[in-house]
């Protein structure tokens, strides 16, 4: 990977000696540091502080919409890569990132997540930012990774837009481990995702990584985006899909079509103002996100969902962020989060039955 390089290094005070402070600010290139206090980012650079909060949550979508069972890490927030699309640019200008380096309180709640939780955990670290992207100057992938593999139905979800893998690749049986690759069709990644792999080197990365540690593959198809000729788009994908993971099984594949917050648009059009994400009509939604109007998400629902069954049938299928009746008109009945947490926890469970 290439060496990160940030305007501005913001260094919180009580981890200054930190030696993990001490071994990112060896690793990237900055112009400028400066000690603060607190944990709200300045701006324009990255910030290294410590977590007052907590660090394991549960998934947003268990309030609302049908929960799969997600967990999540925040393990701070941010991305080196540049998706017009991300959410995380309507809190932080794209390139800026925090990063908590108290690892001991993560591992702590992640030792009590396992305490406190009876059955299958899935625990992700890739819902505030893309967390391979930093991986060779944080290491808390492998950190989690290593901290959970005698954890009986556990598995840290690795999700990544990122072909980068050689860290991993020294975990020969990680069964504990989900490696996620979020996909597009070439045409969107090509045009909207910047600085990122591309499709074919994800497809590559997650071959490669699976033959070598045995961990879990897992794709999310997100956020699909209606582009001109959109089936045979994704068709295209789904053929690149078989021929690089020609028998590897894949364990589950989501599925969630662009949303947005009020303001987004905005904040998107200063920093892209090119950019073609906002040419479908849309509208607001009970949970405040901004959609495209509910048929046109079934019916991508419904041809990517019917393909991805059809190629990969053992995966567990899902949408992501929608709620039991829009299940309902695709599946033909209310998809309740207990259903579809039985059917990841079982998925999960099977990941260890070789150890």
């Amino acid at each position: 990977m290439n060496r990160l390089y940030y305007e501005n290094l913001y260094i919180g005070r009580e981890v200054v000696d930190d030696p993990l402070v001490l071994s990112i600010k060896s690793k990237i290139d900055f112009k400028n540091e400066h000690i603060v206090d607190g944990e709200l980012h300045p701006g324009n650079g990255l910030l290294l502080t410590k977590n007052k909060g907590k660090f394991i949550k549960v998934c947003p979508c268990r309030c609302e919409k049908t929960w799969c069972g997600y967990w999540v890490v925040e393990w701070g927030f941010g991305c080196p890569f540049e998706c017009e699309y991300c959410i995380v640019q309507n809190y932080q200008r794209t390139g800026d990132a925090t990063l908590y380096v108290n690892f001991d309180d993560c591992r702590k709640e992640i030792e009590q997540l396992r305490h406190n939780v009876r059955g299958a955990i899935r625990l992700g670290t890739g819902h505030f930012g893309d967390p391979m992207g930093f991986e060779e100057i944080y290491p808390l992938n492998q950190a989690i990774i290593e901290w959970t593999s005698d954890m009986p139905n556990f598995t840290v979800e690795v999700k990544t837009k990122c072909a980068y893998i050689e860290p991993i690749l020294k975990y020969k049986n990680a069964k504990n481990l989900t490696m996620a690759y979020s996909l597009n069709t070439i045409e969107s990644a090509n045009a909207l995702e910047h600085k990122t792999a591309s499709i074919e080197e994800r497809l590559i990365a997650a071959r490669d990584v699976a033959k070598a540690t045995n961990c879990n593959i897992a794709f999310h198809i997100e956020p699909i985006i209606p582009v001109k000729d959109w089936k045979n788009k994704y068709l295209e994908v789904f053929d690149m899909m078989e021929k690089y993971l020609d028998g590897i099984e894949i364990g589950w594949i989501s599925m969630g079509t662009f949303r947005f917050p009020k303001g987004f648009q905005e904040y998107v059009e200063l920093y892209h103002p090119n950019t073609g994400i906002f040419a479908e009509e849309f509208y607001g939604c009970s949970d405040g996100k901004i959609r495209y109007f509910r048929p046109l998400r079934e019916e991508l629902y419904t041809f990517i969902r019917n393909e991805a069954l059809k190629r990969f049938p053992n995966a567990v299928v899902y949408i992501c962020m929608e709620t039991p009746d829009v299940w309902e008109r695709i599946i033909g009945h209310k998809m309740k989060s207990d259903e579809l947490f039985k059917q990841m926890s079982k998925r999960i469970e099977k990941l260890r039955v070789d150890d």
